[in-house]
């Protein structure tokens, strides 16, 4: 960590991550790929995935919950080419949701961005995360994703069936 850094030792529980978040200091995601935090502001949620910038005095300080995906900590960048890199980086996440977002059905961007997160994340994280949370990241109700869950659930135990079946005859 570098002499200019409020606090010179990664962060990792989320009450200290939003607090963090709050005072207007830019920090990075620091972990390795599966781990990412969720920041939940009023009316919308961003995903920041490893390396993503975080925080600063213009885009997190209005953020009201933190929620971590694996094991995460957040850490002072030490120079200008890390912050400029965590910038594109986040930049890129935000890419992510947006491009789901292009698509006007809301089962369709639902089905999208569970797919990405469970690309990038364990599925065992992204199933515990609130619908809530999840459907602000794309603005979509509650009820559609949990919708397109019970239907991915339901075509799981279909091919569980049809698997079974198969090894029957």
């Amino acid at each position: 960590m570098t002499e200019r850094a409020l606090i010179r030792r990664p962060i990792v529980q989320p009450t200290e991550i939003l607090t963090q978040l709050q005072t207007g200091q830019l920090l990075v995601v620091n972990g390795d790929r599966g781990n990412a935090i969720i920041i939940c502001h009023r009316h919308h949620a961003e995903i920041a995935g490893p390396g993503a910038a975080v925080g600063g005095s213009f885009v997190d300080i209005d953020c009201r919950r933190v929620i971590p995906i694996g094991k995460v900590s957040l850490v002072y960048p030490e120079s200008y080419s890390q912050r400029q890199k965590a910038w594109l980086i986040r930049q890129r996440w935000n890419l992510f949701t947006q491009h789901i977002m292009k698509n006007h059905v809301p089962l369709d961007r639902a089905n999208h961005l569970l797919m990405m997160l469970y690309k990038y994340f364990d599925r065992q994280l992204i199933e515990q995360l609130p619908d809530e949370i999840i459907a602000q990241l794309i603005g979509v109700l509650p009820k559609t994703i949990r919708i397109m869950r019970q239907s991915e659930t339901s075509q799981q135990q279909q091919a569980l069936q049809n698997s079974e079946l198969v090894v029957a005859i």
